[in-house]
């Protein structure tokens, strides 16, 4: 092929990736509201009311609502991690301890539990069934407020190869979304601040099964390599994902 053809064979390649890349962003996983919608229906408690594995998996796809002032910022649950009380050496509920942090975790289904970590960052977390049991959300795909999100985040570039970086963790989401320790305690089943609302329902064929992150086996036994991490398989919004699960899911397709 002569250089100038080759040259421009290769500026169409790269185009073409381009707006393939960015149409996955716009479609695959994208979801949008505008003023003909409908009002989105709010998850009710009962939604809650479920064992934690189980909500866990379930939340997936949903949307997670945050009103600031006149705005309502949404954003679709790509990725989460079951917490469990009793047994569950890496769960702040282990052995049914309840203190003045944690006492979310013990109120009825549906109710939120913000806590910080290493003493500057918040992470939230929802009550499911069981007495202490709780979902982390790890990562969520912004789909309406994308600009006040990054405004909130202040750090991150608003290019498109940066988005992701907005929500894709725990504490970067409740940066985003301006989570903190006031909504501690506040039941999202009837709050007008925060609420899930539903989304769409993940397939289980579509979602990653794998060990919880940041987990050490010195201080949480073989609880830390146990499978209660789950995110939908090719979300771009996942904050770290797991390559040998993802390759066991990719030779069962």
């Amino acid at each position: 092929m002569p250089i100038g053809k080759q040259a421009y064979a290769l500026r169409n390649l790269r185009k073409r990736k381009e707006t393939d890349k960015s149409a996955a962003y716009a479609s695959k996983y994208f979801k949008s509201y505008d003023a003909q919608d409908s009002k989105p229906e709010r998850i009710n408690e009962t939604f809650y009311d479920d064992d934690c594995i189980q909500t866990a998996k379930s939340m997936l796809g949903m949307t997670l609502a945050r009103k600031l002032e006149s705005e309502i910022l949404r954003c679709k649950i790509v990725e989460v991690e079951a917490y469990m009380s009793n047994a569950d050496k890496a769960s702040h509920s282990y052995n049914f301890k309840r203190t003045k942090r944690n006492e979310a975790m013990f109120m009825k289904p549906g109710t939120l539990y913000v806590y910080m970590t290493y003493g500057m960052y918040y992470c939230m977390n929802i009550s499911s069934k069981g007495h202490g049991d709780a979902v982390l959300i790890r990562g969520v795909e912004p789909f309406k407020g994308l600009e006040t999100m990054q405004k909130n985040r202040a750090k991150i570039n608003s290019k498109q190869n940066q988005i992701k970086n907005v929500t894709n963790g725990p504490s970067k989401l409740c940066q985003a979304l301006k989570i903190t320790k006031q909504l501690d305690k506040i039941d999202m089943s009837n709050s007008d601040e925060i609420w899930l609302e539903k989304g769409t329902s993940v397939d289980e064929n579509d979602i990653v099964t794998c060990k919880r992150i940041g987990l050490k086996e010195t201080t949480s036994g073989d609880w830390a390599t146990k499978p209660l991490r789950f995110y939908i398989y090719g979300n771009m919004f996942v904050s770290v994902k797991d390559k040998l699960e993802e390759k066991i899911k990719e030779d069962k397709r």
